[in-house]
């Protein structure tokens, strides 16, 4: 296959029109030369023959016999040519030769009475045009015909030839750059769309996310056009979420700025050390809080697709839960909260981003132990169910009620009525994240009957290398 390497569309039309003409003028070439030899011959054939008839003229039978007079005017006639040499002989019935050149080539087929043909010979190593003639004598003792050969070399043949040649392939190639000037001249008013269409792109302001006109584009365009106005409507529905995102950051980074503020500023009017004391206690107590939102929306923004380039590797969830667990065993003993992990694989392997993995179980068992009660029991589990890996933290405390189950995933939500600090992102984090790894999230009651304790199950696709 013919591969043209330019990135100019205007230059891959017109490249590709050459490669399709030019097989065109090669037949055009092949076909006029055959052409040209073909009118040439059958121009001069007829001469030829008339030459060879006006030598018929000649044959007589007087007395029983063959006689050949031909008189010095006829002669003339027969051998005078500007640009050729014309050969001649003349046979009797006997095929004797009467008159003429011994060594003209015969016909290889047989002519019948009267009959005549053309055909192609050397001699003295010029190639001749030869035309044979079967003459029937009446009046002879035997009966029989006279053969008459007429040669001529090919000199104004092949001129002919060439000169119908020409003046057949000159139009052809004046009408090849005729076309491929026009066609270039199309091609290049064809292309104004997309000069207009870049135009209009390049004088667009970025916050312009306004779909562009589709109808009133060349039809070629409309697949392009629509394909943009879907990206720019994805890229609105972005920088949308993008800003509601920054609005709701910076309106809960104020909180916490405030409250130390605040105490700041008590801390500095108190006299006695146990006032100071215990401003400053508030101040680390929402420094805290201020670092884990800061952490929480680094978190985010780490989970959200544009942001996440990390590739998706093999990921043995195992060690994983084990360790993230294990890891907050002192929180939850502070709590009196029994962390616990049920799950009886050795190994299970996802494709997934270890990192991010690991920030969606710590947000699930943060939420776990800080929401719930003392006494309450978080279990990590990890379990099969139809072909695919389901990773679940559950508690036995009051649980989300129904109503509240799908906003708690909204990012600054947070359930009415929690005294606990934090910002409403926990949940948030781990949807972006499940999405990133193709999972579903599915959020429930842990005990169905009495509606009560909470439930979060991700479910993940297990690879197809891996599949029972």
């Amino acid at each position: 296959m013919i591969h043209i390497k330019t990135n100019s569309i205007r230059q891959k039309l017109l490249n590709w029109l050459l490669i399709f003409l030019l097989p065109l003028l090669l037949l055009g070439t092949v076909s006029a030369y055959y052409l040209a030899n073909y009118f040439s011959n059958l121009a001069y054939d007829r001469a030829l023959f008339r030459v060879a008839l006006a030598l018929a003229d000649q044959v007589e039978v007087k007395a029983g016999k063959m006689v050949v007079d031909i008189p010095d005017s006829t002669l003339d006639l027969i051998e005078y040519d500007k640009y050729d040499w014309i050969y001649y002989q003349v046979q009797d019935p006997q095929h004797q030769v009467v008159i003429g050149e011994e060594l003209l080539a015969q016909p290889k087929v047989a002519l019948k009475a009267g009959q005549h043909m053309y055909y192609d010979s050397k001699f003295n190593d010029k190639s001749l045009r030869m035309v044979a003639l079967n003459l029937p004598l009446v009046g002879l003792k035997t009966p029989g015909n006279a053969t008459i050969l007429i040669g001529e070399t090919t000199t104004k043949r092949d001129r002919m030839a060439h000169e119908i040649i020409v003046f057949m392939l000159i139009p052809q190639f004046l009408l090849i750059v005729l076309v491929a000037l026009l066609v270039n001249l199309g091609i290049r008013r064809g292309l104004i769309s997309l000069d207009r269409l870049k135009d209009l792109i390049s004088k667009r302001m970025p916050s312009d996310t306004k779909p562009l006109e589709e109808e009133a584009a060349p039809e070629e365009l409309q697949p392009l056009l629509h394909a943009m106005n879907e990206l720019l409507f994805k890229v609105k529905g972005a920088v949308d979420e993008r800003n509601q995102f920054i609005a709701n950051a910076a309106h809960q980074l104020k909180t916490p700025l405030a409250g130390l503020k605040v105490q700041a500023e008590a801390a500095l009017r108190e006299d006695s050390l146990a006032s100071t004391h215990h401003a400053l206690q508030q101040i680390s107590a929402g420094s805290d809080n201020l670092a884990r939102l800061a952490n929480q929306l680094l978190s985010l923004a780490r989970a959200e697709p544009e942001s996440n380039a990390k590739s998706m590797l093999p990921v043995d969830l195992v060690p994983l839960i084990n360790e993230v667990t294990a890891d907050w065993v002192p929180k939850a003993l502070e709590k009196n909260i029994d962390l616990g992990v049920s799950c009886l694989f050795r190994q299970r392997k996802i494709n997934g981003n270890a990192v991010l993995l690991q920030e969606l179980l710590n947000n699930l068992i943060d939420n776990a132990i800080r929401y719930n009660p003392p006494s309450t029991k978080v279990t990590v589990g990890l379990a099969m169910l139809n072909n695919e890996v389901v990773l679940s933290v559950q508690d036995n405390g009051p649980g989300i009620a129904l109503n509240e189950q799908q906003q708690v995933f909204d990012r600054f939500y947070r359930v009415l009525g929690n005294v606990e600090s934090g910002c409403g992102l926990g949940l948030a984090i781990v949807r972006e994240i499940a999405h990133q790894h193709q999972a579903r999230v599915e959020l429930g009651f842990s005990n169905v009957v009495h509606s009560s304790g909470t439930k979060v199950k991700i479910i993940f696709q297990l690879p197809e290398s891996t599949k029972d």
